[in-house]
């Protein structure tokens, strides 16, 4: 422990589960750093942003849902169902706390309200955003976690495909000419 702040130590099961045996002790800890930057100043691109308004515009209530299944799936198989729902609950918090209100909740509600529009040309300015503040304002936190989650599986799958390039330096790559 004590790679990450102590603010996010939540967090450090989960990444050592997923890079266990892939990094060595330099990788891991340019792992952590680039975590803990993203977690200081969470951003995103406005496609991602897209991507996740046209899901809850398409999902509705079953957003939540699909949130916490992602989650799930990024956890390993040594997780127990008290732990999954401990870092579900942590992640949450630290959404709340951390990032919520802080301009990328938002940047969502825009993409949401231009979702709404598109699908709606009818609709006024007002009406769609009464649409998307109605509708799906409550869903922004998991929208938030779902951002987080991707970014830090992103951050650590990038990391082992480093390490494992590492490891393959030097090797040249032949190429069979076939007849």
């Amino acid at each position: 422990m004590g790679n990450l702040s102590k603010h996010h130590q939540f967090l450090e099961k989960l990444i050592n589960f997923q890079v266990k045996e892939h990094l060595n002790k330099e990788q891991r800890k340019a792992l952590y750093v680039s975590i803990n930057s993203f977690l200081k100043a969470p951003d995103a691109s406005d496609y991602t942003l897209g991507s996740i308004a046209v899901k809850i515009v398409k999902m509705g209530v079953d957003y939540e849902a699909y949130v916490s299944a992602l989650m799930f799936k990024t956890l390993p198989d040594e997780f127990t169902k008290g732990e999954l729902v401990h870092l579900e609950d942590e992640f949450y918090t630290y959404i709340e706390k951390e990032i919520y209100g802080k301009g990328l909740d938002m940047r969502i509600t825009q993409k949401l309200i231009e979702q709404i529009s598109k699908q709606n040309p009818t609709l006024n300015q007002v009406m769609a955003e009464k649409k998307a503040m109605g509708n799906w304002g409550w869903l922004l936190p998991h929208a938030l976690t779902q951002l987080v989650i991707e970014q830090i599986i992103d951050y650590m799958e990038n990391a082992k495909i480093e390490a494992s390039r590492g490891k393959r330096k030097g090797r040249k790559i032949r190429i069979k000419k076939m007849d």
